[in-house]
């Protein structure tokens, strides 16, 4: 970079000489004879860049006030192959000072690597070296420079750019040997030549997309190009008539069923019940061998629990009981009182009574009823203190039991649960409770029930009726109670969540 005396005295044949020449050696590149355009023509690139920066040196920028510059260059590519190219340049960088302003002018050959990323465009690196003239003075000028070129169309690409320069001092100058380094930042602008037509077309798959942003050079498009892959055909590697770009299961089939919610897949049947989950309402739970005929894919109901299915049973909020009505699936036989007698066979059908083996005394008010899941009796059993004995005052009461039982033969298995109070330690009354259960089940086994249908559960204190704080509370609580297990029952219970009904209370 020369002074500025220098500058000043040679400053307009410092501007005309150099940049004759320097136009005269790129025009010999750029207008090559009319055979060769052609037969490289697709291998060229021409390029214009323009950029602005600072100088880096200490001398040029602070001694010579060089400190902005501008910069403008041409650039001829030729490819070699794949991104690799040759490049010849032109260049000016322009220093603008108040003592005068500094220029340089050089003409160079390098290498540019430009790959391209995807068809977005080619990120570019190249270095440059050859000659630089500044004022009077020729010197080695080297420049390198990188940047990213997008692709505005199929033959233009624009984008940003930075640049290194460096012009090497004169070793015999008589100013300063200093050399001079600057940079710049700015666009680069680049148009490709045209296909030779002697070489055949840039399109080789003949799809209509250049191979220079083709990314399948060699494999047409198709009817339903790839939008997110230029030049490609749609691919769809499962075969069922979604692309990959919308198949939400690119390696498995839609088939038969598929998945109205999740493009491309397969409807799924999780509970495998052969109703795929879309059309399923109960997706986890097959229908088993009573399918629900108005809910797909779900099992039928049983409100009543009673054992006949919804749709089958007439009486869906009340269970048919011990005495299924025949003519009616799921519905009991009438029995005004709720006694569990039926009325055409109960001798008191307006007063709750219990069954009975004589036809007279059917149904008719006895020691027990039977209701709410529950044989009650309206007596206690009383048992020796302290001891799992049965008192013979209770033999009538537990008679009555029995005829109920074998007057109801439906009733296949009940539980006799025994309750003591609060008094004592709990391992006690459990045991305690437990062996007066078994001497009842004992007892009414012995009187012709099978054993089959009786079951002893000793609860203790566990479930009071009534508060234990009085010595009718605890008389109350220590009792026994018949529940019918088999069929189940429903059970009513009272405000307290306690069995409904009075229960039978027992001896200390």
């Amino acid at each position: 970079m020369h002074s500025p005396s220098s500058l000043l005295a040679s400053h307009r044949r410092a501007r005309c000489a150099p940049v004759v020449a320097a136009a005269a050696s790129l025009a010999l590149l750029i207008l090559p004879r009319a055979g060769l355009a052609q037969t490289f023509g697709e291998r060229l690139v021409v390029r214009g860049e323009v950029g602005a920066g600072t100088m880096l040196s200490t001398y040029q920028r602070d001694s010579l006030r060089y400190d902005l510059n501008v910069q403008g260059s041409g650039r001829l590519g030729f490819t070699l192959f794949g991104p690799v190219a040759l490049q010849a340049s032109f260049s000016s960088w322009w220093f603008p000072s108040e003592s005068g302003d500094g220029q340089q002018y050089s003409v160079t050959g390098g290498l540019r690597i430009e790959p391209m990323l995807g068809s977005a465009g080619r990120l570019f690196v190249d270095v440059n070296a050859g000659l630089g003239i500044s004022g009077e003075r020729s010197r080695v000028a080297l420049d390198t420079g990188l940047g990213f070129e997008l692709a505005i169309s199929r033959a233009v690409g624009l984008g940003p750019v930075i640049r290194y320069g460096h012009l090497f001092a004169d070793s015999g100058a008589q100013d300063h040997d200093s050399d001079a380094q600057y940079w710049s930042a700015g666009l680069s602008l680049s148009a490709r030549m045209p296909p030779a037509v002697a070489h055949g077309p840039l399109d080789a798959d003949r799809d209509g997309f250049l191979d220079a942003v083709d990314e399948c050079p060699d494999e047409p498009a198709g009817a339903t190009p790839d939008a997110q892959h230029r030049g490609c055909p749609t691919r769809d590697r499962d075969g069922d008539g979604v692309t990959d770009a919308g198949d939400l299961c690119p390696d498995a089939p839609a088939g038969d069923h598929p998945d109205p919610t999740r493009a491309g897949c397969p409807a799924a049947d999780t509970d495998g019940d052969g109703v795929f989950d879309p059309q399923d309402l109960c997706v986890t739970t097959p229908p088993g061998d009573h399918p629900d005929p108005e809910r797909a894919g779900c099992p039928d109901g049983d409100d009543d629990a009673d054992g006949v299915f919804n749709h089958a049973d007439q009486c869906r909020g009340e269970a048919q009981g011990l005495h299924p009505d025949a003519a009616r699936p799921g519905c009991p036989l009438p029995d005004r009182d709720h006694d569990t007698v039926p009325d055409p066979t109960d001798a008191c059908p307006d007063v709750v009574g219990a069954p009975n083996i004589e036809a007279r005394r059917n149904g008719c008010p006895g020691l027990v009823e039977v209701r709410n899941g529950m044989i009650v009796i309206l007596q206690p059993v009383f048992f020796a203190t302290n001891r799992d004995r049965i008192l013979p005052t209770s033999f009538r009461v537990l008679s009555a039991v029995v005829a109920a039982l074998r007057a109801q033969p439906e009733i296949r298995r009940i539980a006799v649960e025994g309750h003591t109070d609060n008094v004592g330690r709990d391992e006690a009354n459990l045991a305690l409770s437990q062996r007066r259960a078994q001497a009842v089940a004992t007892w009414l086994t012995q009187h012709g029930i099978e054993a089959a249908r009786v079951e002893a559960r000793g609860l203790g204190a566990s479930r009071p009726i009534v508060p234990n704080d009085s010595a009718s509370g605890r008389a109350a609580n220590r009792r026994v109670e018949f529940h019918i297990l088999d069929p189940r029952q429903s059970t009513a219970l009272d405000a307290n969540g306690r069995t409904a009904g009075p229960g039978a209370t027992g001896a200390p």
